[in-house]
């Protein structure tokens, strides 16, 4: 006998398409049994953009004369690094997803003049080489001299430069080595967890005689600020003040669990991923924006889904799991749209209520990531091109005629350019591609290839403490950081829903990057859609797990 149960997963990055993908496959343990009823999950996908969303903003490039081969360019960058996202690695080692190794190379520049007029003038700061610092460090040409006639002059200008490019390089290996230290979890203050990075970095900071003799705390502030804040401004896709507001602990694991491990890219790009969950999902509605959603008239368990496609209404029913894979900002609206519409009396409705004002906590930034193949947003000298290219405004010292462009972001933003690696069969004579998240000077309109416009989830202190009610860890042992430690679902989870069953309606279920702890990365996807899944759906209804898929 088979027993079918309608879910619908509103949205199709990551998160959901892991959720729709589980949902799809027959647990082992159920399968490997003659159990007296199979469940079989009918799954409905809704993506108000024209295609599934983790590949909606990419592009084709033609790179053929016959224009029968492109190149397809992931929009956002979906890099991804070793030791910090093992469920994503595992499960694109499950569904058979290649990638690589790309061990990239940073440039950190500060945009010292703009000109609407002129091409913007970047002077770099550091150059780091990648191979997980293997590859050391590079003198940026900010530290050269020019040539002089004069052979003394010569001899005195390159030691000048190359004993300056020393002392900043040591500098710079003992700040990264006392950043190490502070970020090992046995050694981490006790107070870590309840600290923003601008607290942590003023805590961290080096004191005393000696320390104020050989400079040491001012160091220590000029790496956390000139190095860290533009790194985490470029890996969040956030401003400055957010990343300096940002809850420290976070940051802290991020560093201690990329030490020595590799950065990766899927080989043939995130439409292999997306075809590759998507594969056994029979109902696919894209182009398709959810207006509201009313609990069944003569069962509380169901709820319809009404929708917009293309100018008409349509309205799909009895449903009995809604998994959010949306944004925060985005599932609110239609929680709220829910709530409204059940009785006073019902009680699923505080659950509910509890569940919005919790994704209230959550905030968004805007981002903008432009494919272009103009050069001036990259460093002026070639010698200090890397594969990914960082330019931020000092503090404090914002040009009053910095790009007001729309294709811009405000100067607290960290642009991010990546030099992009074409396929072997680009044609030579084609332009160099460059990929550039959040601009703070805009590219060339002539020079654009694509622009898209998306938002982050950016962690605080407040969301943080909310995300209780959507997540649990384990205590970390004393050689752990927060983040390796066990997860399960929050009480809020379900809408009510526990194990043992649902409560006064629906599973309303919440998974994204924002639903787990950590940075709010494509980690957080995955592992907040499989424990919504697993302890959440599969649990609510009775059907037991196995050892799970990977």
């Amino acid at each position: 006998m088979t027993r079918k149960i309608k879910v619908a997963v509103v949205g199709s990055g990551l998160a959901g398409l892991t959720a729709a993908y589980l949902l799809t496959q027959k647990p082992s343990s159920e399968s490997e049994s003659e159990l007296p009823t199979v469940t079989e999950f009918e799954v409905h996908v809704f993506e108000k953009a024209k295609v599934l969303g983790m590949d909606s903003s990419s592009i084709s490039v033609p790179i053929t004369k016959d224009r029968k081969s492109d190149w397809r360019i992931d929009v956002p960058m979906r890099s991804f690094q070793g030791g910090y996202y093992p469920q994503l690695l595992a499960l694109y080692k499950h569904l058979g997803v290649k990638f690589r190794q790309a061990n990239f190379s940073y440039s950190f520049s500060l945009l010292s003049s703009f000109n609407t007029l002129k091409a913007p003038k970047m002077t770099t700061t550091m150059i780091y080489n990648g191979q997980s610092g293997r590859a050391g460090v590079s003198m940026p040409s900010s530290l050269t001299v020019a040539n002089s006639k004069s052979l003394p002059t010569q001899v005195t200008n390159y030691t000048v430069s190359y004993g300056l490019f020393v002392i900043s390089t040591i500098y710079l290996l003992l700040n990264y080595l006392r950043l190490i230290m502070l970020s090992i979890p046995c050694l981490r203050s006790a107070r870590a967890p309840e600290m923003t990075f601008r607290e942590w970095i003023e805590y961290a900071a080096p004191i005393g005689f000696i320390g104020q003799i050989l400079g040491s705390e001012a160091s220590w502030k000029d790496f956390s600020y000139d190095v860290l804040v533009p790194l985490f401004s470029a890996v969040c896709t956030a401003p400055e003040e957010d990343v300096t507001e940002h809850p420290a602990e976070e940051f802290l694991d991020y560093v201690w669990l990329t030490l020595f491990t590799h950065h990766y890219v899927v080989t043939n790009g995130v439409k292999d991923v997306v075809k590759r969950l998507s594969k056994n999902v029979q109902h696919v509605h894209v182009g398709t924006s959810i207006s509201a959603i009313r609990p069944h008239s003569e069962d509380p368990h169901l709820v319809s889904i009404h929708c917009s496609i293309n100018g008409r209404e349509e309205v799909y029913s009895d449903f009995r799991h809604i998994v959010f894979a949306t944004q925060a900002n985005s599932a609110i609206p239609l929680l709220t749209s829910y709530m409204k519409s059940l009785s006073p009396e019902s009680s699923h409705r505080p659950a509910i209520e509890e569940q919005i004002r919790c994704l209230k906590k959550f905030h968004y930034r805007p981002s903008i990531v432009i494919n272009h193949t103009d050069d001036q947003l990259i460093p002026d000298n070639i010698n200090d091109r890397r594969d990914l290219n960082l330019v931020s405004v000092a503090s404090g010292k914002v040009p009053v005629d910095l790009d007001d462009s729309p294709h811009c972001l405000p100067a607290s933003y960290t642009m991010a350019t990546h030099i992009l690696s074409p396929p072997e069969e680009y044609l030579s004579h084609l332009p160099t591609i460059y990929q550039t998240t959040n601009p703070i000077v805009a590219p060339r309109e002539e020079c654009i290839l694509s622009e898209a416009r998306l938002e982050r989830a950016v962690l605080t202190m407040d969301a943080k403490a909310v995300l209780r009610g959507f997540c649990l860890q384990d205590a970390p042992r004393w050689w752990q950081c927060a983040v390796q430690c066990d997860s399960r679902l929050g009480p809020l989870q379900g809408g009510g829903a526990t194990a043992a069953g649902l409560g006064g309606g629906p599973g309303i279920w919440l998974c994204g990057s924002y639903a787990y702890y950590g940075i709010p990365l494509l980690e957080g996807c995955v592992v907040s859609a499989r424990n919504v899944v697993e302890q959440g759906i599969l649990a609510s209804e009775g059907i037991p797990i196995g050892h799970g898929l990977w």
